[in-house]
């Protein structure tokens, strides 16, 4: 039987968009401060775990919930399975909207919200590629689970917990990159240095407190810097020339004792910081010109000296490249100090194939501790690469080439997938070639008409994977 994938992809459009939204209007950001034993990452998250695992259950999919965690929907009765890694968390969306983050809004063919592209649009996409496989009861060797993750832009503990309780697909894929297909992701070395305070210090100009940046596999998009001076004027005046000059966008408040200094930058992706506008950085480049002394001098020290400008590693000492995944990057995603409590730097460090951790987690270490920071903390993320010449590569290639027409080209990339975490996954869309790449920006989108061809690809590439 020929199956028209598209044309089955195109009759379930009004539904998928309908569940989509819905999903869509979860502010899913991790909030442990609503953390509970049954939502673990918080309330609207597990808001967000609930919705989808009742949707599989309402369309008569077998579903489970891994101590709020992670669940999963699954159709078939094989041991072995595919598994479609998801997730339904997404991160914060500051900034100004065209319209409101939550509240999904087409326009000109486009479905605009957080999360459209990164990751609950790819996720519905592969949802209802499974529903096809299920309404016209097609026969499956290999049963296929849609697996939901709570953490994903937060550190990946819900997958690594997936694996403590359940076994490892058989083969799988997490449509959360770009097509037609990454099949070697980079390295993450995470690591928070931490900086004592200044207390007792209270003469001169002194950083009040700093704040910059909301996780730390995003680009700061603004910063905040309060700051207690003799010459509040001349502050002013300043930071407004080095905003002109610099062609940055800032603001000036004051009140009876403190100055405080807001920059706005560009937020991107963290896995490419060369393409975004640190704000954090830039702010802390400005208060290079004042006369700090003590912890406030240490900690804009060291932002200036080993972070300033520098998206791949030089100043640190650990710049590194190789052929297939390209340079090492570093992004400073989150940015706090208090002049009293001492502050914090989180990097999020992109890590290419064949990179000594350990030589640069102790480079950083020194570095670090010319200006009085310790590491607090370091987790560490290894690179992953599937062989071109996969069984699963080529039957995904298949796929995507039987309905596009377009040639399968392999990709690498910068990001860190579910897939990192698995023997045989690799990342598999939704990002069409040519198309801008939204995610974790700003009017985050996805083309209506490429989630439903998604849904197409991932339908048919489900079913052959089942037989592979």
């Amino acid at each position: 039987m020929e199956i028209n994938w598209l044309a089955e992809a195109k009759k379930r459009k009004g539904d998928l968009l309908k569940d989509l939204e819905g999903l869509l209007r979860i502010a899913s950001v991790q909030d442990l401060t609503t953390s509970t034993p049954e939502y673990p990452m918080g309330e609207k998250i597990g808001e967000a775990l609930d919705y989808v695992l009742a949707l599989a259950q309402n369309e008569g999919f077998k579903t489970k919930n891994l101590d709020g965690l992670a669940g999963f929907a699954e159709w078939g009765e094989s041991e072995e399975y595919i598994g479609v890694l998801a997730h339904v968390d997404v991160v914060p969306a500051p900034g100004e909207w065209t319209t409101p983050p939550y509240e999904p809004t087409i326009r000109e063919g486009k479905l605009y919200a957080r999360g459209t592209i990164d990751d609950k649009g790819p996720g519905m996409a592969a949802f209802y590629a499974l529903k096809i496989l299920k309404d016209l009861g097609l026969p499956l060797k290999r049963k296929i689970r849609m697996i939901y993750g709570t953490d994903e832009e937060s550190g990946m503990l819900c997958v690594q917990h997936y694996l403590d309780v359940e076994p490892e697909p058989t083969y799988g894929f997490s449509p959360d990159d770009a097509f037609p297909m990454v099949y070697a992701e980079k390295g993450q070395i995470n690591m928070k240095l931490t900086l004592s305070g200044s207390e007792g210090e209270k003469q001169g100009t002194i950083l009040v407190n700093f704040s910059s940046g909301d996780r730390g596999n995003m680009v700061p998009g603004q910063a905040s810097a309060e700051i207690k001076t003799n010459q509040p004027e001349e502050l002013m005046n300043r930071f407004k020339t080095y905003c002109k000059e610099q062609g940055l966008r800032g603001e000036v408040g004051n009140s009876d004792e403190t100055i405080t200094l807001t920059l706005y930058g560009k937020t991107v992706h963290g896995m490419e910081p060369q393409n975004g506008v640190n704000a954090g950085l830039e702010c802390l480049h400005f208060l290079t010109t004042l006369s700090f002394s003590g912890s406030d001098q240490s900690f804009i020290a060291f932002a200036e000296n080993c972070l300033y400008r520098d998206p791949f590693g030089e100043k640190l000492g650990i710049h590194y490249r190789e052929d297939v995944l390209g340079p090492l990057t570093v992004n400073a995603g989150i940015i706090n100090y208090d002049h009293v409590d001492g502050g914090s730097i989180q990097l999020n460090i992109r890590v290419p194939l064949n990179n000594d951790y350990q030589h640069t987690i102790e480079t950083i270490t020194k570095k670090a501790e010319i200006c009085n920071f310790t590491i607090a903390d370091a987790r560490q993320f290894s690179t992953h690469y599937i062989p071109a010449d996969h069984p699963m590569i080529k039957t995904l290639q298949s796929a995507y080439q039987s309905i596009t027409g377009e040639e399968p080209t392999l990709l690498t990339s910068g990001g860190a997938t579910y897939a990192t975490l698995m023997k045989n996954a690799v990342a598999f869309g939704a990002l069409f070639p040519g198309k801008v790449d939204s995610s974790h920006q700003i009017d985050e989108f996805i083309e209506i008409d490429d989630l439903i061809k998604a849904t197409a690809i991932y339908a048919k590439a489900l079913y052959e994977l089942s037989h592979l």
